[in-house]
């Protein structure tokens, strides 16, 4: 692994969930050089759950029964409103800035869809374009009797690809736009993964696709491109199985360190973060596992190979856990943070 974090000041920004109402809850947050941590400015929203950037504007669906979307512009310290549309889709919780494409990209869980905000380069928001994912479950009755939309993540070639916990599926689609230059969203291939699954969170790096299952408590590994899709194992590589009824594990976020040598998933109810070495991309394997020290922790990111930073969001705080010593510090005492998004 790299050396520890490097003598300079870092920047994030955070979403949470508000539940007692809109509150300050887009939040820039800044870790100076000798690792003190502060909030430097926050926005006003409702259950912003998951942000995204692109140049200065940043996008958050607010994750409530109606769906919502809402830009902010970022200017040094300022966190400023610019626009919100409803999406009327239940419970959005993931978004991705396809500027690139005039888009804005949301997974709707409770519905199960996927959703086009049009954005101009001002960050005003223009009339949603929604497509229901394919209809079907899964085995876990009670999480999978029809579509969840959970993560969007972009392929090397050009379209996105969506995590359908409920529907055992990563479903490939392409942003296109009619004639009157709207988008359209179309369901390029399904690519089937073993039933219980649940896939959740997605890595796509250097002709794979990794995925964690936050039912079976797995992560797969697929070979894949345009083309061609197929298992790099035979086995998936086990997060760690449960030891009793008591050991509760729902992996929840997956990502990779800078280098690429290691891919990281955080485990729900054990509280725990996985770690595993990715030399051997194709055939990750369980490294270590170190305690977060806080409950539920949802979303995190790298500062670097060594350090990642987890929002714990039943334990109400951000923590930095050192994945060499296993050390873990509460940085920020917040109320139910949800999604870390490193500057």
């Amino acid at each position: 692994m790299s050396s520890h974090l490097e003598p300079r000041s870092r920047r994030v920004l955070l979403g949470s969930y508000t539940p007692d109402g809109p509150a300050p809850s887009v939040l820039l947050a800044e870790r100076s050089a000798d690792g003190a941590w502060r909030i430097v400015t926050s926005a006003t929203a409702s259950n912003p759950s998951f942000v995204a950037r692109s140049g200065d504007l940043v996008f958050a669906v607010l994750e409530n029964a109606s769906g919502s979307v809402a830009s902010f512009r970022l200017d040094g310290d300022d966190l400023a409103p610019i626009d919100v549309v409803e999406h009327g889709e239940a419970d959005p919780c993931h978004v991705v800035a396809a500027t690139h494409l005039g888009v804005v990209l949301v997974a709707n869980y409770t519905s199960g869809s996927i959703t086009a905000v049009p954005v101009d380069d001002a960050g005003r928001l223009g009339a949603p374009a929604t497509l229901p994912l394919p209809a079907g479950g899964g085995p876990v009755a009670d999480r999978q009797a029809g579509p969840h939309a959970h993560e969007i993540v972009a392929t090397p070639w050009g379209t996105h690809v969506v995590s359908n916990l409920g529907g055992d599926a990563i479903h490939e689609f392409a942003v296109e736009h009619g004639t009157d230059g709207a988008p359209v969203l179309r369901i390029v291939r399904t690519l089937d993964v073993p039933a219980g699954t649940g896939p959740r969170h997605m890595v796509v790096r250097g002709g794979l696709l990794h995925v964690v299952g936050e039912l079976d408590g797995d992560l797969h590994t697929f070979e894949v491109d345009a083309t061609s899709f197929r298992p790099a194992s035979a086995t998936p590589t086990v997060a760690r199985a449960a030891a009793g009824p008591d050991d509760v594990v729902q992996p929840s976020h997956l990502d990779h360190a800078p280098s690429g040598r290691l891919l990281t998933a955080l485990v729900r109810g054990r509280d725990t973060v996985s770690v595993f070495d990715a030399t051997d991309a194709a055939r990750p394997r369980l490294a270590s596992e170190h305690a977060v020290g806080a409950a539920w922790p949802r979303h995190h990111a790298h500062l670097d190979d060594r350090t990642v930073v987890v929002a714990a969001q039943l334990g109400d705080a951000l923590v930095e856990v050192d994945l060499v010593t296993g050390a873990a510090t509460r940085v920020l005492e917040l109320r139910a943070p949800t999604c870390v998004l490193p500057l």
